[in-house]
């Protein structure tokens, strides 16, 4: 959380440091952008039952990449170029990590493959339609076939077929706007591609796993399609009307997963906040207007940069072709991945937003303005943007302050200073008392501590901090769990510990959050032994 505060400080400084372009005004595509994360954050703090502190990051990261791209689209050669040099360290990362550790799939930093070639493509694909349209630096080239080996080296097939259809899009594009692709620059784009697919082939065959990896090759593509048929299918059941309008609730799929395994055989032993689908997630996480707002995402830009550019200068053109690539490859990859729950993605689609918007509004500006009415004067807006700024700080320090307190409890307790570990956990608990996880934390300490000491007094304070956890989120199963092995391990300590019928309630509670959890069923089994219920009961 404290990168992440960090991350969006330097971003939304830099945003700010540059000289703005455009007329000022909103435009239709910026009330998309902040309407959708306004969304995610209001739909998290108010109708979420499982509270996540990440809805509010993910949103800013959107809405700051936005801001970012709005702002410095006059640098927007140097913002690519820097974004190329992060691509390469990234490609470079996971392809060391892949060659050096016996890697079956490349994933560098991002921690999946499919979430790598979502940032890639983003890099990717416009480079590519540069390089088609008649750049030609060499230096350029060579970055492409590094970031396309990254891209072959991760073997997301939905990345591959992402930054085809991007191409093909972006192709669309550039015939509207009337701008040739060079022999040459085809011909380059042909050998990146080829050249980078081989290279990638190569390597895959050459790491540790290359047996595993030549079994897998035939055999998961079936697999993996019928897992996401699987994950689909349980995504589609959890949406149930009228709930639906409002959603389940951010990185609710999580819990749906963990009470349906029975439904997805193939997710049996892993688990997933992804449906592998982001539009289908966004209905079922954020209902109706979520939906809405993400395929207003995609729509708005596409049909505002089809409308500027037939008009646009032979530069804007290539610019505004280049980011559509971008946009398209993202929006297309989501159809059967997840960059739009992934931070670093978020933000570098709404950096394109952004160029695009900026771009956009200096080539037709009067039709992509909102009407007068939405531009209040300029005391007002002054007092609003404020005004939502510092409500959008606040909610954004609350959690990393929470992290952070959490953080130094757990550090003072590894050094055996009880008495300070104990008021960080309090603290973190009552500083963002909506995150469940601070409860637990703090139950876990005050266990330990009955445990250590033989203290009723701490036996106590953990049982409400278990009690609190469940009641923050009551569809994770830890609190419960922790709460039975307290009151089944040590009853002695407490006044009033559970009798049979409450603990047995608890452990079929937690055998439904966790059906197949080994634990928790072996627990539910030991409290139903142990504490047996009425005869007949």
């Amino acid at each position: 959380m404290a990168a992440w505060l960090g991350a969006l400080a330097a971003l939304l400084s830099s945003a700010w440091a540059m000289r703005a372009v455009g007329t000022g005004r909103t435009t239709r595509l910026g009330l998309c952008v902040a309407a959708f994360a306004i969304w995610i954050t209001v739909s998290n703090l108010f109708a979420n039952p499982s509270y996540t502190s990440a809805a509010p990051y993910h949103a800013a990261f959107l809405f700051g990449g936005y801001l970012f791209g709005l702002r410095a689209a006059s640098e927007r050669s140097r913002i690519y170029a820097t974004g190329l040099a992060f691509g390469v360290a990234l490609a470079g990362w996971a392809l060391w990590q892949q060659i050096s550790q016996g890697e079956q799939r490349a994933h560098g930093l991002l921690i999946t493959p499919a979430a790598l070639a979502a940032a890639i493509n983003l890099l990717l694909a416009p480079g590519l339609v540069l390089i088609a349209l008649g750049e030609r630096r060499w230096s350029l080239v060579a970055v492409l076939a590094l970031l396309m080996i990254a891209l072959a080296a991760s073997l997301s097939r939905g990345g591959w077929l992402a930054l085809l259809a991007a191409g093909g899009i972006a192709f669309v594009f550039a015939r509207r706007a009337r701008l040739m692709v060079s022999p040459a620059g085809a011909l380059t784009v042909a050998a990146v591609m080829l050249v980078g697919c081989a290279a990638g082939w190569l390597l895959s065959m050459t790491t540790e796993s290359t047996v595993l990896g030549a079994s897998v090759a035939t055999t998961q593509p079936a697999a993996s399609f019928h897992a996401r048929l699987e994950l689909y299918a349980l995504a589609i059941s959890g949406i149930r009307w009228p709930d639906a309008i409002i959603g389940s609730g951010y990185q609710a799929f999580y819990y749906l997963l963990e009470t349906g395994r029975g439904a997805v055989p193939s997710y049996m032993g892993k688990s997933t906040y992804f449906v592998h689908d982001d539009y289908l997630q966004a209905l079922l996480e954020l209902g109706v207007p979520g939906l809405a707002g993400l395929l207003l995402l995609v729509i708005v830009p596409l049909g505002q940069c089809w409308r500027a550019i037939p008009v646009a200068s032979p530069g804007e053109q290539r610019a505004l072709v280049a980011v559509v690539a971008a946009i398209a490859s993202m929006a297309i990859h989501a159809l059967a991945d997840f960059p739009f729950f992934i931070p670093f993605c978020i933000l570098m689609y709404g950096v394109a937003l952004g160029l695009l918007d900026a771009s956009c509004s200096l080539t037709r500006a009067e039709e992509l303005q909102l009407p007068k009415y939405f531009a209040p004067p300029a005391p007002v807006r002054r007092i609003v943007v404020a005004a939502l700024g510092t409500i959008g700080l606040w909610i954004l320090l609350v959690p990393a302050a929470a992290e952070a307190a959490a953080a130094y409890a757990a550090k003072q307790w590894d050094a055996a200073n009880g008495e300070r570990a104990a008021y960080w956990f309090e603290v973190a608990r009552r500083l963002d008392p909506r995150d469940w996880r601070y409860h637990w934390y703090a139950g876990q300490f005050w266990t330990a501590q009955a445990q250590a000491r033989g203290d009723p007094a701490s036996a106590r304070l953990a049982d409400v901090a278990f009690a609190a956890a469940h009641a923050a989120n009551s569809r994770e199963v830890r609190p419960v769990y922790s709460r039975i092995l307290l009151h089944t391990r040590l009853r002695k300590f407490l006044s009033d510990p559970a009798d049979a019928k409450t603990l047995r309630s608890w452990a079929a509670h937690a055998a439904e959050l966790a059906p197949t959890d080994p634990g928790v069923l072996a627990e539910q089994v030991q409290v139903f032994r142990q504490f047996p219920g009425e005869p007949g009961k």
